[in-house]
C-alpha cells in the first residue's frame, strides 16, 4: 500500500509541476498580445528574426483574410501562418492558447487574442520549458526510486526482525504439564 501511496504523490507533484510550468510558458506571449493590442493599427518597423527553437517572443498579426499584415519573425523567410482553425477558435472565442508546431522539432506556445477583426499572435519557443521538465522527470523519478528502495530495505528489516523474534514451536512448551 505505501508503494502506491509514494506513486501518486510522486505523480500528483510532477503532475502540478508540469502543468504550472507550461502554464507559465503562455505568460510573456501574453504579455506581448496585450502591448500588441494596445497599438493594434501601428506595427513598429524593426529586424525579423527567423522562427527558431531558441527564439523569444515573437508576434504575428493576421488579418480578416487569415493573412499576416505584420510579423517579427520568419519561417525560411516568410512569414508563418497558423492553421486556421486556431485563427477560427480566437475569433469565435475571443482568444486561444495552444501549442503549435510548424515544423519538427520546432514547438511553440502560442496565445492568440482578437481585436478589430484581427487576430494578434503572440509565442515563444517552449524548448527552455521541455528541457526543464526533462530535469523535473529525473528528479522525481530517482526520488521515487530512492523511496521504492527505503520502503523495500525497510520491509525486509522489519521481515528479518520478525522472523528472529517469532518464537521457535519447539519452546513453547510442548508435552510439559503445566
Amino acid at each position: 500500500m505505501a508503494v502506491v501511496i509514494v506513486t501518486i504523490v510522486f505523480g500528483t507533484v510532477y503532475l502540478t509541476l508540469q502543468h504550472t510550468g507550461r502554464q507559465a510558458v503562455n505568460d510573456a506571449p501574453a504579455a506581448a498580445a496585450a502591448a500588441q493590442i494596445q497599438q493594434i493599427d501601428s506595427y513598429p518597423p524593426g529586424p525579423r528574426l527567423e522562427l527558431t527553437k531558441d527564439s523569444g517572443t515573437f508576434i504575428i498579426v493576421y488579418g480578416e483574410d487569415n493573412k499576416p499584415v505584420f510579423t517579427t519573425v520568419t519561417l525560411h523567410g516568410e512569414a508563418p501562418n497558423l492553421p486556421v482553425g486556431v485563427l477560427d477558435t480566437t475569433r469565435t472565442a475571443g482568444a486561444d492558447a495552444v501549442t503549435w508546431q510548424p515544423e519538427p522539432a520546432l514547438r511553440m506556445a502560442v496565445v492568440t487574442r482578437q481585436v478589430s477583426g484581427k487576430v494578434v499572435v503572440a509565442g515563444q519557443s517552449l524548448t527552455l520549458f521541455e528541457s526543464s521538465d526533462k530535469a523535473t522527470q529525473l528528479i522525481l523519478t530517482a526520488g521515487w526510486f530512492t523511496s521504492m528502495l527505503v520502503l523495500g530495505a525497510g520491509y525486509a528489516v522489519t521481515a528479518f526482525l520478525f522472523q528472529r523474534r517469532r518464537p521457535d514451536p519447539g519452546d513453547a512448551g510442548v508435552g510439559r504439564e503445566i
